[in-house]
């Protein structure tokens, strides 16, 4: 590539860009080459493309005025009550059959644990907290056994069935006294 500065602009013989500040500056109304606004014709009515483009295809013109035979104004957009019940040839609707909806919960899974739970009872369907008591279950008489082993078999292995945090929790209702849950240790 050369570094040789380029051509001038043919335009401005000062080159490019224009000496002007901000770019380029429109010519004067007086300019020679710029048509003044009068000297455009008006469009010639009903002909909506411009010369040298051909004619309109047939069938798309100027639209017709409102007042023409065959077009109205347009509908109103947007207003409550545009459209009603269907009526004419078909008449009105039939009314509607009443329906009965029924709602089947799924039956809900508590989780039981080993304080007091505030609950429905499923049985007499009460709003109560449950009662709850203390059985031996597996973790009770696996340390049983495992302090048999270990050679406290003189009564010492009896402690996991005196010790409440060894037992499982049963969960009863105060109103009915039905069994509703169990928290099982092991």
């Amino acid at each position: 590539m050369s570094s040789a500065p380029p051509p001038p602009y043919p335009g401005n013989p000062e080159g490019y860009p224009p000496p002007e500040k901000y770019g380029y500056s429109a010519p004067p109304p007086s300019a020679p080459g710029y048509p003044t606004q009068a000297a455009y014709p008006p469009p010639p009515p009903g002909n909506i493309h411009p010369p040298g483009y051909g004619a309109a295809p047939p069938g798309y013109g100027p639209p017709p005025p409102v007042g023409h035979p065959g077009y109205g104004p347009p509908p109103p957009m947007g207003q409550p009550g545009m459209y009603g019940p269907p009526t004419g040839m078909y008449g009105p609707p039939p009314p509607l059959p009443a329906t009965t909806t029924v709602i089947v919960q799924p039956p809900v899974v508590m989780s039981f644990n080993e304080t007091q739970l505030p609950m429905r009872c499923p049985k007499c369907n009460a709003d109560i907290v449950t009662s709850i008591h203390y059985e031996s279950g597996t973790l009770s008489w696996i340390l049983c056994l495992i302090l048999c082993f270990f050679g406290f078999f003189m009564g010492c292995c009896l402690i996991p069935f005196c010790i409440d945090s060894t037992k499982d929790v049963v969960h009863t209702c105060p109103n009915c006294h039905q069994h509703i849950g169990r928290y099982n240790r092991m």
